[in-house]
This record gives structure tokens, C-alpha cells and sequence, in this order.
């Protein structure tokens, strides 16, 4: 019984006595505790932490499915705007063939991509007016179709308004030095503004020997690598060239331009200009007023028929419609007709170029948006003006008045200048700060009379 009751104690521990020291509870101030928070909701949680909680609940398989999900949408989005691109839904796929040396011949190149042997069917000829190294090529193989332009590096600025809407850009090189000056020039001033997918081209090196063909072409990828790191460079000197090269460019990667990608733009194609009719009582002579229709391949956003729209060159107009022609470059062009019917592609042709103008949106006057700028400039605004004669006559009568001011004795012309006259005592208002001034005036004054008087 001894042994058991000792075991008892042992087991109970250490029991505190009288003067166990207690510490001073933290004093948080006005913020409530963590316990006390959750006390106080009653189980209740607000919404951001139940998102949280269930991100970061997600099981491991969840997580995976949803990248999975998500790389599988980004995929089909850009495979989407790759194959729209030079498809029967989409625009013709817009090249610009550029020369950067003064012995490269973008001509030839152009000759050489529109021939029979290449695979394509050349359906436009100078499909953009005024331009006359521009033609429409469609490829029945492929199922793209394509519009060429050859455009000149003499002028900058057509280069780059060219560069703006262009979907690539094919440059020729030179076999042996690449690109001159005046090319590396027009480089510099593109890579500026944004360059957009390109390919590049060389021509004659089936005139150099096997054996020198070799070290030809690694010299001249080791001056595009200075420019153009990752970028293949194809030579062009036969017709299997030419199908090859434009494979690549009907499925290379399209690179984004933030100015081009939140905004519509087209090429005009086709311009046509409908004067006003003249107006009873101005003589009946032309205005100079008019309908500009231009006509081409909306890239970009979709284009809006209440917005304005600005032309190189010329500047910012209103719309007032948008219709939707026959396609000039259809890809179904060279599809074989079924028996029976006796049509040819020429009357398929005329049948598409009699179909009737859809009219796809017409310009609200309510909500049109206007020509004035929001901010007008004022060209006076910051200059100096010149006074009027009133003015100049005001400046002279108050410079001839003369104003008497009662100083202490003794004080000297210049020492008056310094002395402020205020006519707020005729009034009858008077400051604090004033009354305090004729006081030491005052004094200032009687002490001066009593020494006087004292001398």
C-alpha cells in the first residue's frame, strides 16, 4: 500500500505554490488577435480566402489537365490565325519583295515566283493599281493564295507605310556582299518602326562552281547572322526553289506588331474617286468634295463604319458605308467543273464579278465620331502681345502722378523709396500689421522731438 500511494504522488507532478511569479498579459492596443478574429466571424470566411484555399487545394492531376488545357487553347488559337491567313476565309497572304543591294534583282525574283513550273496559277495581274510588279497568285496545291509586290527602296516612306500592312517581307541579297549601305539604311530604319515575318533570298549560285558554292554560302550566312540570327536563307535559281520558298512562306510563323494587331488597316487596291454634284448658286462649277471608294483586304481588327480613318499622306476622314465586293482573287478558281454543266473558270469568273454588292454596315450620324480634335490648337497662345495705345496713355498719366509721403526727419530720398505707403487709412480699414508700423512710426518720431528738445 506504501509503495502504491508513493507511485500516486509521482505520477500527479508538480503542483505550484503561493508565490508562483505571473507575467504581465502583451498589451496589443486597439488590433484584435487572430483567435479573436475568427471568433468573432463564426466560422465565417470572406470570398478572397475561399479562392485561395481552393487553388491551393487543386490536386496534382487538377493542376496538370488544367496547363494541359490551357496550352492546348493557346495552340489552336495561333494554328487558327496561321491557316485563316491566305485561305478562302481569310485575306491573300501580302508579300513585299525588297532589294537590299544595288545588284540584286527583286524583278527576277518576281519573274521567277510567277512561272508555271513553280506550282502557282497567277489570276491578277496588277492587282494593285498604279504598281506594276504587283500581281495575285493562288496555289491549288497548297490551298493559299498570294499577292506579290515589288516594292522600290527609293523612297523611305513607301517602304515603310508598305512594311506597316505587309504580312512578309522577302529580301534580296546579294550572292557576295549581302547588302550595301544604303540596304543596311533601310534595315536600320525597319527593325525601328517593327519587322514584320521575312524570308530571304539569294540569287547565282547556280553560276558558281560546286566547289565553291559551299564557302559562297557560308560567308554570306555569316554577314545575315549579324542582322537575321535565326533566319534560313534560300536561294533562288530554278523553279523547285521557288515552290520551296513558297511553302515556307505561306506556313512560316507570323510575327505580332502591337500597332498593327489592335487596330484595322488595308492595302488599297482599287481607288476610285465620285465628285459631289455642283451646287445651285456657286456658279455650277466642280467642288472638290467627293465619295473616295477604296477597296482592298481588311487585316487587323474588324473594321467599324462610325470610326475615322486616317490615309497616309493625306490625313483623317469619316465612313459612310462598308461593303463587301466579289473577291477578285477567289481560290476556287481552278477547280474542275462537273460534266454535264458546260461551264468554264472564265464564265465562273463572270459569274463571280456580277454577283451584287453586299452593303455589311452603314455610318450612324448620332454616333459617328467627329473630325474636330479634342484639344484645338491655339497658335497665339503663349506669345507676348503688344500693348494698345489706350494702354500706353494709362501707363503715362500714372507715372506723372506724384504721390506725397510722410517720412521721419532726416531719412534720405533713397531710404523713402523703401518705405511702404498703403492708402487703407483713408478707407478707414486699417490691419493689425499697419497700426503696428504708425506706432513705431510714431515713436520713432517723438524720440527724434525729444532729443531736439533736449538739445
Amino acid at each position: 500500500m506504501v509503495k502504491m500511494a508513493a507511485n500516486e504522488e509521482k505520477q500527479q507532478g508538480h503542483r505550484p505554490g503561493v508565490y508562483k511569479q505571473k507575467n504581465k498579459g502583451h498589451k496589443h492596443g486597439r488590433h484584435r488577435t487572430k483567435g479573436e478574429l475568427e471568433r468573432g466571424n463564426k466560422g465565417r470566411v470572406p470570398v478572397t480566402t475561399l479562392t485561395k484555399k481552393q487553388r491551393k487545394e487543386l490536386k496534382k492531376m487538377d493542376r496538370r489537365h488544367k496547363a494541359n488545357q490551357l496550352r492546348r487553347a493557346k495552340k489552336d488559337q495561333v494554328l487558327t490565325e496561321k491557316r485563316r491567313l491566305g485561305s478562302r476565309d481569310g485575306p491573300p497572304h501580302l508579300v513585299a519583295v525588297v532589294s537590299l543591294h544595288a545588284n540584286a534583282d527583286a524583278a527576277a525574283v518576281t519573274k521567277l515566283l510567277r512561272g508555271e513550273d513553280a506550282g502557282g496559277v497567277v489570276h491578277q495581274e496588277e492587282c494593285i493599281s498604279g504598281v506594276r510588279d504587283s500581281f495575285g497568285l493562288i496555289l491549288p496545291r497548297f490551298k493559299q493564295r498570294f499577292t506579290f509586290l515589288n516594292q522600290s527602296t527609293a523612297d523611305m516612306h513607301s517602304l515603310l507605310d508598305i512594311a506597316k500592312v505587309a504580312d512578309s517581307l522577302l529580301f534580296v541579297l546579294d550572292s557576295a556582299e549581302g547588302w550595301d549601305n544604303y540596304g543596311d539604311h533601310c534595315l536600320s530604319c525597319l527593325f525601328a518602326q517593327g519587322l514584320p515575318s521575312h524570308a530571304l533570298v539569294c540569287q547565282g549560285f547556280s553560276d558558281i562552281t560546286v566547289k565553291k558554292r559551299v564557302d559562297f554560302r557560308k560567308a554570306l550566312s555569316k554577314i545575315t547572322e549579324v542582322r537575321f540570327p535565326d533566319t534560313r536563307l534560300f536561294p533562288l535559281d530554278s523553279d523547285q526553289d521557288a515552290t520551296l520558298l513558297l511553302r515556307h512562306l505561306g506556313s512560316q510563323r507570323q510575327r505580332k506588331l502591337g500597332f498593327r494587331s489592335r487596330r484595322s488597316h488595308l492595302l488599297a487596291q482599287h481607288v476610285t474617286f465620285t465628285a459631289n454634284s455642283p451646287v445651285e448658286g456657286t456658279g455650277g462649277g466642280l467642288t472638290d468634295l467627293g465619295t473616295l471608294c477604296v477597296s482592298g483586304y481588311v487585316r487587323g481588327r474588324a473594321l467599324h463604319a462610325d470610326r475615322l480613318v486616317h490615309i497616309s499622306g493625306h490625313g483623317d476622314f469619316q465612313l459612310s458605308q462598308i461593303d463587301a465586293p466579289p473577291d477578285p482573287l477567289p481560290l476556287n478558281l481552278t477547280r474542275p467543273t462537273k460534266p454535264g454543266k458546260g461551264r468554264d473558270a472564265e464564265m465562273q469568273v463572270g459569274d463571280e464579278n456580277e454577283a451584287p454588292v453586299r452593303v455589311l454596315m452603314k455610318a450612324d450620324p448620332s454616333n459617328r465620331e467627329s473630325l474636330r480634335a479634342e484639344a484645338e490648337v491655339d497658335p497665339m497662345d503663349g506669345e507676348q502681345t503688344w500693348p494698345t495705345e489706350q494702354e500706353l496713355l494709362e501707363a503715362e498719366e500714372a507715372s506723372k502722378i506724384k504721390r506725397v509721403m510722410k517720412v521721419p526727419k532726416g531719412t534720405s530720398d533713397y531710404q523713402a523709396t523703401w518705405i511702404v505707403d498703403e492708402d487703407e487709412e483713408e478707407n478707414g480699414e486699417t490691419d493689425e500689421e499697419s497700426s503696428d508700423d504708425d506706432d513705431l512710426m510714431d515713436e520713432a518720431m517723438d524720440g527724434e522731438d525729444e532729443e531736439n528738445n533736449f538739445q
